[in-house]
C-alpha cells in the first residue's frame, strides 16, 4: 500500500529501439523533478524482450512499485508510438494503491480474476464513507476466457467500483504477451491495479457502433465461436445481412467487412456490447476475440470513422464529467482494432481525448486486445472495438 502526497501523474516516454536505453529514457522523464513518486503504471508495446524489459525497469524505478503490460501500441498525450515505452508515475496525497496478481488465466480465469482482485486490494485499509475506489484489469488476451476474468474480478470486488483495462496483447501477430508486477514479467497471468481517493474518479466508456442489421439470437456456439445464427450458420446470416443493404459478401471478402461490422449484443440499458470478428471458418461459423454467449439475441453493427471519433471524444468527455475539480491525469484504453480503422487518423481520436479531458492534462494509455468497463454504470464486461478512460482527480 502507499499514500501519495499530491496527486498529479507525470509521464515519459520512449521509442528507442533497444530495451534498456528505452526503459532508461522513459523512467527518467516521468522521474524528472518528481515528488515524493509513490506508484507507475508502465505500458510497452511487444517488440521488446519482456524480461529484459522488467530487469531495466526495475533498474531505472529502484523501490517505486509499477505494474503494467504490454499491448500493441502505446501513447503519451496525442503521440502513438508503435514501438516504445510510457511511464506514468502517480504522486500526490491521500491516494492509495494496490496491485494484485492472479493465474493462470488458461486454467480457471475466473479464479485468476477473484484471485487478482483480493490481492490487490488486501493491503490496502476497509473503504471509508465517502472515497471511491477504481480498479484497472490487465488480463492477458491470448490465453483463456478474458471474459471470465472479469466476471470472476466483479465478483471479488462487488458493487460501487469503477472499472477500466484492456487485454494484454501484440499487434495482432499473436506472439506471447506479458503483464508485469513484483518488478517481474509474467504471462497467462491477470494484473489488477486498485486505486482508492478521495474525490470521485471518473470513468467514461463509448464505442461508436450503431445497428446495421436485425435482432438474430445465437443459436449454437462454443466460447468464442459462433456457429449458428438463427439455425442457419453464422456467415450465412451475415452475408444475407449485407446483401439486404446491397452489399455482395462472401468468404474472401468477410475480413475486410468484418473489420467496420463487428457484433452487438444488446444490454437491458439499450446499450451494445461488442464482439469483433477475426475470422470465418469453412463451416460458416465465426470466431470473435471475445466470448459470444449461446442463447444471446445480437446484431450486426456498422460504424463510420466519425462515429469513432465522436465516441473517444464522447468517453474522454463522461470521464471529466465524472471527476469535479481539476484532473490529476487519465489513463485510456482503445482498442486496437480502432487503430486498424482508422490508421494515421488515430492521431485524430488521441487529440479527441486529449480536448475532451483537457489542456495540460496527462494523457497515457495503450491499444489494447479487448478492453474492460462497465457499460452506464452497471457491471463490468470485456468489450471489443471499444474506448474506455480513466480519469483521477488532483
Amino acid at each position: 500500500m502507499s499514500i501519495l502526497e499530491s496527486m498529479r501523474i507525470q509521464i515519459g516516454k520512449s521509442s528507442s529501439l533497444d530495451c534498456e536505453a528505452a526503459s532508461r529514457e522513459a523512467s527518467q522523464q516521468a522521474l524528472r523533478g518528481a515528488d515524493a513518486p509513490t506508484f507507475a503504471l508502465v505500458l510497452c508495446t511487444d517488440q521488446y524482450d519482456a524480461e529484459c524489459f522488467a530487469l531495466a525497469v526495475r533498474r531505472e524505478l529502484g523501490d517505486i512499485p509499477w505494474a503494467g503490460c504490454c499491448a500493441a501500441g502505446v501513447f503519451a498525450g496525442t503521440e502513438l508510438l508503435l514501438q516504445g515505452v510510457v511511464v506514468a508515475l502517480f504522486c500526490g496525497n491521500d491516494f492509495r494503491v494496490g496491485v494484485g496478481i492472479g493465474g493462470p488465466v488458461s486454467g480457471d480465469p475466473r479464479a485468476a480474476g477473484r484471485t487478482a482482485v483480493e490481492r490487490a486490494v488486501e493491503p490496502l485499509p476497509p473503504l471509508r464513507p465517502g472515497r471511491r475506489r477504481a480498479l484497472i484489469v490487465l488480463p492477458d488476451a491470448l490465453s483463456g476466457n478474458p471474459t471470465e476474468v472479469v466476471r470472476g474480478a466483479h465478483q471479488e470486488a462487488g458493487a460501487g467500483v469503477g472499472w477500466a483495462g484492456g487485454g494484454a496483447g501484440s499487434n495482432l501477430r499473436f506472439v506471447k504477451t506479458a503483464q508485469f508486477t513484483r518488478g517481474q514479467a509474467y504471462r497467462d497471468q491477470v494484473v489488477v491495479i486498485a486505486f482508492d481517493v478521495q474525490e470521485p474518479i471518473g470513468v467514461g466508456i463509448q464505442h461508436g457502433w450503431y445497428p446495421y442489421g436485425p435482432p438474430t439470437q445465437v443459436t449454437k456456439a462454443r466460447g468464442t465461436t459462433a456457429i449458428e445464427l438463427d439455425y442457419e450458420s453464422a456467415f450465412e446470416v451475415y452475408r444475407r445481412t449485407a446483401s439486404s443493404r446491397g452489399v455482395a459478401l462472401d468468404m474472401q471478402d468477410f475480413a475486410s467487412f468484418a473489420m467496420t461490422h463487428p457484433l452487438g449484443i444488446p444490454q437491458a440499458s439499450g446499450e451494445f456490447v461488442i464482439r469483433d470478428p477475426i475470422s470465418v471458418e469453412p463451416d460458416g461459423s465465426i470466431r470473435y476475440v471475445a466470448e459470444i454467449p449461446d442463447g444471446s439475441l445480437v446484431r450486426v453493427m456498422e460504424g463510420a470513422r466519425a462515429d469513432l471519433l465522436d465516441a473517444a471524444a464522447g468517453a474522454a468527455a463522461m470521464a471529466r464529467k465524472g471527476t469535479p475539480g481539476p484532473l490529476g491525469g487519465a489513463v485510456v484504453f482503445d482498442c486496437v482494432s480502432r487503430y486498424l480503422i482508422l490508421g494515421e487518423g488515430v492521431r485524430d481520436e488521441l487529440l479527441r481525448f486529449q480536448d475532451a479531458l483537457g489542456e495540460g492534462v496527462p494523457v497515457v494509455g495503450c491499444l489494447t486486445l479487448g478492453e474492460v468497463g462497465a457499460l452506464g454504470g452497471g457491471v463490468p464486461q470485456f468489450h471489443n472495438k471499444t474506448a474506455v478512460v480513466l480519469a483521477f482527480p488532483a
